[in-house]
This record gives structure tokens, sequence and C-alpha cells, in this order.
């Protein structure tokens, strides 16, 4: 609890923190950048729930970006979602919104279908992450609109509800690839950039919840301590411009994956 303490709350930041995670799991490998062991996230809930923060779902940003929230969000639609993720926040009475690559429901290591539906009956939110998990800012914008209108249709016949919240793979959007996604029905379009989200947009910035980020961590980013955040923001745009040449000339060395159009 000590480390609670350490964060205050002044230099804060005014925003909603939008949280993104991806692999729960039951331990990790040091240096697997994105896979977070159970015990982590157990904590970082207990952290919310004691000091009293409200999880909320992409909606209750609308026209609100006081303090005290937090919305969790999970990227790639892994079967760890469902296996430790789901049964902790149910446990806990928390709400998070999945966001899952409708190519890849019932693969090996992903989602299924009827954890799918499980979870949407228990009020978790589930969103797309593209029909496939690729680089979508290397389509034309016929083609990742295609691919969207797939992904979203997909969902929503499977499940029954309206899928109006997308994230792109890799966290690589343009202006052309929010216009697609917006053609194809989405209102909330989820990115990488790591800041708080604001209440007058519906491109929503988040930030990544990694191996290291530990309750300490967790806690000045959930109350808006404005110097890990702008450490974030800086790192974010040093590695723009490297990060965008990668992708354009060498993305394997991204782990990205450059793909087609499915017909």
């Amino acid at each position: 609890m000590a480390a609670h303490k350490l964060n205050s709350g002044r230099f804060a930041i005014p925003g909603v923190p939008v949280f993104m995670y991806h692999d729960v799991c039951a331990s990790a490998a040091a240096g697997d950048r994105y896979r977070l062991p159970f015990a982590m996230f157990s904590e970082q809930l207990a952290f919310l729930r004691e000091q009293g923060f409200a999880v909320e779902d992409l909606d209750g940003l609308a026209g609100n970006s006081s303090g005290g929230r937090v919305v969790l969000t999970f990227d790639d639609g892994l079967a760890s979602h469902y296996e430790r993720v789901f049964p902790a926040l149910i446990e806990q009475g928390l709400t998070a919104t999945f966001f899952v690559t409708t190519a890849l429901l019932g693969s090996s290591g992903y989602l299924g279908w009827s954890q799918l539906r499980e979870m949407s009956a228990a009020g978790m939110t589930i969103g797309s992450h593209g029909h496939q998990h690729i680089d979508y800012s290397g389509l034309e914008s016929g083609a990742a609109r295609r691919e969207f209108d797939r992904s979203r249709a997909s969902l929503e016949d499977g499940l029954g509800k309206p899928a109006v919240t997308f994230s792109a793979p890799y966290g690589f959007l343009s202006r052309s690839l929010i216009e697609s996604a917006r053609q194809a029905g989405f209102h909330w379009i989820c990115s990488s950039i790591p800041w708080l989200a604001a209440a007058d947009t519906t491109v929503v910035s988040r930030l990544a919840v990694y191996q290291d980020t530990d309750v300490a961590r967790f806690s000045a980013l959930a109350r808006g301590c404005a110097l890990p955040l702008l450490a974030r923001r800086t790192r974010n745009a040093l590695l723009y411009i490297p990060k965008q040449l990668l992708r354009r000339g060498a993305p394997e060395l991204l782990g990205v994956r450059v793909g087609e159009e499915i017909e």
C-alpha cells in the first residue's frame, strides 16, 4: 500500500486513463514486454477497488473527462482473456472492452464464439481488432473499409449487439484509416498513443500496461500524474519516425504482419 501513496495526484493532467492490456498469463518470462503476470493484474484491480476508481466502458467518456475513472481494454482476443481476465473482472464487479480479430476466433490460443457470447452477456463490451491482425495502413482505403465491414458484421451477427468500437492492430492509425473505420460504423476508435482520453473526441488515446507496470507505476498513470505521462509521450514521439521507417522497409523487425485483403 505504501507504493500507492507515492502518487498524490498533484500536477495531474485532466482526462481519463484508458488502459491497454494484451496477454495476462500465469507467469511471464523476463523481457516479454506485453505479457503481464496475473498476480500483477490482480494487484492493479485491487488498487482500483481500494482507491474507489469507477471502471467504465468507452461510452462513459462522452462529455465527461473528470478524474477518478478509468477504462480497461484488452487487445487481440486471446484465450487468457476468458480464462483469467474475465473471472477476475466478474469477481470484482468490473467491466472491460475486449478487441478481437474476427478471422482468428476459434483458433488455438484465441477466444471462441461461445466464450465471447458469455462475456458479452455478462456485460463486457466486444469490439473489433480488424478481421485480420495486419497493418491496415498498408491497404488502400476501400480494402480497409471492406475488412472493417466484414469484422463488424461478423461481431454483430455472432453476438446480436451493435459493434461500435475498434482498435487498430499494432496501433497504426492514419486519417484515411480513421475515416474508413467511421464509414464502417465504428464510433470509438482506439489508438496506441500514450495519453489520457479527452471528452471531446472519439479517437481514444490509451496507456499500454507492460510487464514492468507495477502497482506504483499503474497508480501514477491512473491518477493522471504528469511526469510518467509526459515521459511516455516523449518516448513515443522520439520513436515515431524510426518506427514508421521500419514499418515501410522492414516490418518484420517490429513484429508487424503486412497482409492483403481476404477475398
